[in-house]
């Protein structure tokens, strides 16, 4: 196949969204020409020769010619672009950046972040949706190093919003959200943003019977470079958590909670500022290994989560009935008066949250402990 040379009878394509997709995964350009002849092998589409496309590859990321159809079509599946994202804008600014422009759209998705912490998604996620409507309009009329500070803000944004749709049972909602957050980490050249939008969305895989995919999915993030110390926590935790679902993984949730403890350890202090998505502190930490460990029947899990709901402030409402949840199902087994207090205390503050997620979880424990007191 002829390597494309016309500005005019290709894909029109901006080169430093290219570029910055490639980077946002620390692919080099070799890691990015192995993944579209892996993707046209699938495809089963002819592709121009290993040397060709090195050549190929860097005029179009230098923006010096565009690609044919093809290959077009080959970097947005591999890069999970849509073709908004890689149409060519004209620069009008210098590419200088002073961070005002990003922080305050961040600013409103915290706002929103701790309304949804406290009130619950259903009180909030319709706005939240509608800012990331709002910034994917900006992103397209947007150009030079606002175009970045709009698309970090989006990645976040939608992220949000994925979670929010998945917390009230939008599976579909959540999904839509989740591929526009780390398609806008892609655009941004953000790792850290694409990393965890990647892990989050496990999560969701993991908790709706996508568990294969879900754990290679972390694997993925978790190989990406120059990661935080925070954010590498995070993913451990989030690896022990999805282990849980697959049989045998003792080990590996034990070796988990390890790294995760180890990396916040070594995380750097302002971290958690710079990243207020993950919501990741010594207390947060123990919050999740008491979880991964009654997840995982350890008898030690219902200790820890009584220990770390004692220490979780009382704004993280949903998160605090997540711990009762935990300490109910630990009790299971032996405490059965105890579980059912513990369900008794979560229920009528998840119904306020209108989480689904939470109620479903509530409801099948409360089912377990009705067959534990029937057998009696």
């Amino acid at each position: 196949m002829a390597l494309n040379g016309g500005k005019g009878s290709g894909v029109g394509i901006d080169a430093s969204v290219l570029r910055s997709a490639r980077r946002a995964r620390g692919w080099s350009q070799t890691r990015l020409i192995s993944a579209l002849q892996e993707q046209a092998d699938r495809d089963r589409v002819g592709l121009m020769t290993t040397a060709s496309l090195r050549v190929a590859l860097s005029r179009w990321e230098n923006g010096h010619v565009v690609p044919d159809e093809v290959h077009g079509r080959l970097l947005r599946r591999v890069l999970e672009l849509d073709e908004a994202s890689i149409a060519p804008v004209p620069t009008s600014d210098d590419g200088s950046d002073d961070g005002s422009l990003f922080a305050l759209l961040s600013g409103h998705t915290n706002s929103l972040r701790l309304l949804d912490r406290r009130l619950g998604a259903p009180v909030v996620r319709v706005q939240t949706a509608s800012h990331v409507i709002a910034l994917e309009k900006l992103w397209r009329g947007a150009s030079g190093s606002d175009r970045v500070s709009i698309a970090r803000a989006q990645a976040d944004t939608a992220a949000l919003a994925a979670w929010q749709d998945f917390d009230v049972g939008d599976h579909d909602g959540a999904s839509r959200h989740y591929m526009l957050a780390k398609q806008a980490a892609s655009r941004a050249g953000d790792s850290v943003l694409l990393a965890h939008a990647i892990g989050e969305h496990a999560v969701m895989l993991a908790e709706t019977g996508k568990v294969a995919e879900a754990a290679a999915n972390v694997v993925k993030a978790e190989a990406m470079p120059m990661l935080p110390m925070l954010l590498r926590s995070w993913l451990a935790a989030t690896h022990a958590q999805i282990a849980t679902t697959l049989p045998g993984q003792e080990q590996s949730v034990r070796a988990a909670l390890s790294r995760a403890e180890i990396d916040l350890v070594r995380s750097t202090d302002g971290d958690e500022a710079l990243m207020p998505y993950l919501s990741l502190n010594a207390v947060h930490l123990q919050r999740w290994q008491g979880h991964v460990l009654v997840r995982a029947g350890d008898m030690a899990g219902g200790d820890v989560a009584r220990a770390a709901l004692n220490d979780l402030p009382e704004e993280f409402v949903r998160a605090r009935c997540g711990q009762l949840l935990d300490l109910a199902e630990a009790n299971l087994g032996h405490e059965w008066d105890e579980a059912r207090g513990h369900l008794d205390a979560a229920g009528s503050t998840i119904a306020q949250l209108g989480s689904m997620r939470l109620r479903k979880r509530h409801e099948l424990l409360a089912r377990r402990l009705r067959c534990r007191f029937a057998l009696e």
